[in-house]
């Protein structure tokens, strides 16, 4: 059933300045939902302020030609400017990093856009719907809900939004509808193959260095069924790259046969552990992760947990072969009942 806009269409009618906030690392989704509601509230005559609690990834600075995303670094007059806040592609305290806790200090009115089915009591109004590949989607449908479209520059953002969340077009979430958007901004002015090259085709050469390190250290372990890799604080300036840079490294886990869950840890500044989960069908990654207090999607998550990362590499793995245990039980007694 679709979302009902009202809400939002209600929450966005008084205020003229919007603060637009999203998770930490940002990645293409976070960014292009954050760049097509500025968009739609220009639109409507209102002003917007970008902002991210991490370093601007290179990956993506094409989508910012002009600088408006600003990184918050302990301090910005953003929160004493804006009238509302908006937060895209998260409903998690510990995903908005220094801005959640910047926006814990003022009482201003909130609302959450996400499609992510971990949420916490942001003190927020939430739009969420797990059902969307994006929240780049739901930013398109909030434009259809004040009667606007997305300028080329939005339309390009949302595509950008839409297509890494799917892994351009190939994850189980894409659909018969996540085509017929995509057409639509493409119509709006996107431009598949630049954006392709953009994102696929011009890496650093320190991404790739790091990416053979992820390879190099994979290990098959569970019997086949799970991949394991990690990345050390050291690789960084070893191979001239950055956290950022790992971005999407966790996909390269399932391309073994066989392999049902891929986990990829990386290794923090503190000592703690990164990690990232990706399973087939057996497993409920989103659950397994708020286990470690993180989540996600159901085939796509994360969580920290404690190090050295010898450590978190032995809790991730037992946590995951529990599920499969778990999965198998039930996949046992289900045939066993249907007999």
């Amino acid at each position: 059933m679709p979302l009902d806009w009202a809400p939002f269409v209600e929450f966005i009618r008084q205020p003229s300045r919007f603060l637009l906030l999203t998770h930490v690392r940002p990645d293409g989704d976070a960014l292009g939902s954050q760049i097509g509601m500025a968009d739609l509230l220009a639109q409507l005559g209102k002003s917007a302020r970008i902002m991210i609690g991490s370093r601007f990834p290179d990956r993506y600075l094409f989508m910012d030609p002009n600088k408006r995303i600003e990184r918050y670094a302990g301090s910005s007059d953003a929160y004493t400017w804006a009238e509302a806040i908006i937060i895209l592609d998260t409903g998690a305290w510990n995903q908005l990093g220094e801005c959640g806790t910047a926006m814990q200090k003022r009482g201003l009115p909130r609302f959450v856009v996400d499609h992510h089915q971990t949420q916490d009591d942001l003190g927020a109004i939430r739009h969420v719907d797990a059902t969307a590949e994006a929240t780049a989607r739901l930013v398109y449908e909030a434009f259809e809900a004040v009667g606007k479209s997305p300028s080329r520059e939005a339309a390009e953002a949302i595509f950008i939004g839409l297509a890494m969340d799917t892994g351009w077009f190939h994850h189980s979430s894409t659909r018969g509808p996540t085509f017929e958007l995509a057409d639509k901004l493409v119509r709006a002015g996107a431009v598949p193959e630049r954006i392709y090259e953009q994102l696929y085709e011009r890496n650093s050469l320190g991404r790739m260095r790091l990416l053979g390190r992820v390879l190099e250290r994979m290990q098959v372990v569970s019997g086949g069924r799970v991949v394991v890799t990690e990345v050390y604080m050291s690789d960084f300036p070893a191979t001239g790259s950055m956290p950022a840079d790992t971005e999407d490294f966790v996909q390269q886990t399932r391309a073994i046969s066989g392999v049902e869950v891929g986990i990829l840890l990386i290794e923090q500044v503190g000592g703690e552990v990164k990690v990232s989960f990706r399973s087939r069908e057996k497993v409920n990654v989103a659950t397994l992760a708020q286990q470690f207090g993180g989540g996600g999607h159901a085939r796509a998550s994360g969580a920290t947990i404690p190090g050295p990362i010898a450590a978190a590499r032995a809790t991730a793995i037992a946590a995951v072969e529990r599920a499969l245990a778990a999965g198998k039980s039930e996949a046992v007694e289900s045939s066993a009942s249907s007999s």
